[in-house]
């Protein structure tokens, strides 16, 4: 595919992804905005979003919107966290609008699809990039990581900025921490040649725009004293991942910052902490925390960093975790997500069966507004 007509796919699906997203209104300065979420239960709950035929069941760790409506069983006590990161119970036994349990709502800008020259990480034999890539980063020691590949025993790492070489080290895992020296320098654009002993590179992907800069003090302090505000709230460890994940991955720099990055008034806001984010979610992997909403999440994250097979793995691994009822829409979010990965991969086959079961699954909910949408979808891949 040409970069001209993948840029143009992918600014399609970005429509696609606003359309649908569950609250994208743009601002003209971003703002800290934290979604409401489940936070604890102590039985069953349902939900009925404003599209849905009837209240279903979720549970904790469900991303709550305004219009919502949350009804917790007969003598179960549901605590949410709302935007302002207050901590109210709901209601029991009844209905209640989200609305009137949070107050205080603020818009939520809905991240589009990677950027033009970030998609790739579909090529098993390449050593891509997988972190830092296209992101903002908040310490001077990141974790470096690539797709490891077959028959390589060695991997010579290249740092670079706008200047030439800056660091070079050979190593022979797939990872490593950079040592903190020499000193990243915040807003320089920074860049990682990976290049494998059998001779393939990073740079084979094709890819351009996988630059990654550290946050200056000022940027840092402001969002280090807000994942505090998240930390301090005593919600369970599974939510508290996923509040900060969504602060990290959601991030934008502030208008009059912009220019200290050497960015413009067009890029700056495809780039956030997405590193973070990923870092902090498979995190909660490793200690063992696994469900639908995290996987789901986690592809969310690395596909809008333009890692298509990453994103594919954990939406697969999500729909896999979903054998409950409360699992149905986060099961339903990755079947839409995957199929929006193949179509912009330019796998319509795959793209129409995602879309076909993301389809069957939102007529389930009785929300006719998707349906319809992924059907035209999917006739629109049929004829190409």
């Amino acid at each position: 595919m040409s970069n001209l007509n993948l840029t143009c796919k992918i600014l399609v699906l970005g429509a696609v992804v606003l359309g649908m997203a569950k609250t994208a209104i743009a601002q003209d300065k971003p703002a800290v905005v934290y979604s409401a979420r489940i936070d604890s239960s102590t039985g069953r709950i349902f939900l009925k979003r404003p599209d849905w035929s009837n209240f279903r069941p979720v549970s904790v760790g469900t991303e709550l919107n305004q219009g919502d409506q949350i009804k917790p069983d007969k003598g179960v006590r549901v605590r949410v966290v709302c935007p302002n990161l207050s901590k109210p119970f709901v209601p029991i036994g009844v209905p209640s609008g989200l609305k009137t349990i949070c107050p205080v709502w603020q818009a939520i800008i809905s991240k589009a699809p990677p950027p033009a020259g970030t998609l790739g990480g579909t090529n098993p034999l390449i050593p891509y990039l997988i972190t830092p890539r296209h992101t903002l980063l908040l310490n001077n020691t990141p974790t470096f990581r690539w797709n490891a590949i077959p028959k390589a025993t060695q991997y010579t790492v290249t740092l670079q900025s706008p200047t030439g070489i800056v660091w070079q080290k050979q190593v022979k895992n797939n990872s490593l921490v950079y040592p903190g020296l020499p000193r990243l320098q915040p807003g320089t654009n920074y860049s990682l040649v990976i290049k494998a002993n059998t001779g393939k590179t990073s740079q084979d992907e094709g890819t351009s725009n996988l630059d990654f800069s550290v946050l200056r003090k000022s940027e840092a302090t402001a969002i280090q004293s807000e994942v505090t505000k998240i930390t301090k709230l005593g919600l369970n460890e599974q939510v508290t991942a996923l509040m900060l994940a969504n602060f990290y991955s959601r991030y934008t720099l502030p208008q009059d910052a912009i220019q200290a990055y050497g960015l413009t008034t067009d890029t700056f806001k495809s780039y956030n902490l997405s590193a973070d984010a990923i870092a902090t979610l498979e995190t909660l992997v490793k200690k063992g925390k696994r469900s639908t909403i995290i996987y789901r999440s986690l592809g969310d994250i690395y596909w809008q960093t333009g890692l298509a097979q990453k994103a594919v793995d954990n939406y697969l691994a999500a729909i896999k975790l979903a054998k409950s009822d409360e699992d149905l829409e986060e099961k339903i979010l990755a079947q839409f997500a995957l199929g929006e990965v193949y179509a912009a991969t330019d796998d319509n086959k795959q793209a129409i069966s995602w879309y076909s079961q993301a389809k069957n699954g939102y007529t389930l909910l009785g929300d006719s507004r998707r349906a319809n949408f992924l059907q035209q979808q999917i006739e629109s891949l049929e004829q190409q």
